[in-house]
């Protein structure tokens, strides 16, 4: 990562035109399909493009790699887990409290740190989630985007963008404990309402 970040401040002429803002975009949505982390690049486009602008180019980048990722496993993953899920009925709980939880649970879910937000991606896209409501749960990324961004704009040089740290805001902290708990609390209460109606 860092020969990479290296380079990117070698070519932040490049980085800061408008085929290069594209560029960037591309690189995170790819960083996103193939479920690699992608803090750091939030970190490095506050560092390039400043807290605002840095932010929107995450924001659309990560819906538009999500939105991807969603329909290719809705596309090619989601009947081979319906097959899985008529064989052991048990795994069907999952499925059904995600899919009553719908906007809320997804919501929460991206507030939460504990959530890789890669992989729910994919995750979604295996249950019977509408897109509508997947989009909309997008929304929740936006807090840490946020941080991310304008926690990266602050940092003078690519060498202080390196070692700068996982950002620990109490704020975000905040959310991130209280949207897990209720993850948790509404998860716990739709699989106790399946099994009784079971």
């Amino acid at each position: 990562m860092n020969i990479f970040l290296e380079n990117i401040y070698n070519l932040s002429f490049f980085f800061n035109t408008g085929f290069g803002i594209f560029s960037f975009a591309c690189i995170y949505i790819f960083t996103v399909l193939l479920i690699l982390p992608a803090s750091w690049l939030s970190l490095l486009s506050g560092f390039l493009y400043g807290s605002y602008l840095g932010s929107i180019i995450v924001f659309i980048s990560a819906f538009i790699g999500a939105s991807v990722a969603f329909f290719v496993s809705k596309s090619f993953f989601a009947k081979k887990l319906k097959n899985l899920f008529s064989r052991y009925p048990k795994l069907s709980v999952m499925e059904k409290v995600v899919e009553k939880g719908g906007l809320k649970l997804i919501f929460l879910a991206r507030l939460s740190p504990i959530f890789p937000f890669s992989i729910l991606n994919y995750f979604y896209g295996l249950n019977n989630i509408k897109f509508r409501d997947f989009a909309l749960g997008l929304l929740g990324i936006i807090p840490g985007t946020v941080l991310y961004c304008s926690i990266g704009s602050l940092a003078k040089s690519i060498q202080e963008l390196k070692n700068v740290q996982s950002p620990n805001n109490l704020y975000i902290t905040s959310i991130g404990i209280i949207s897990t708990f209720l993850v948790v609390y509404f998860s716990a209460q739709y699989s106790r309402e399946y099994f009784e109606k079971s």
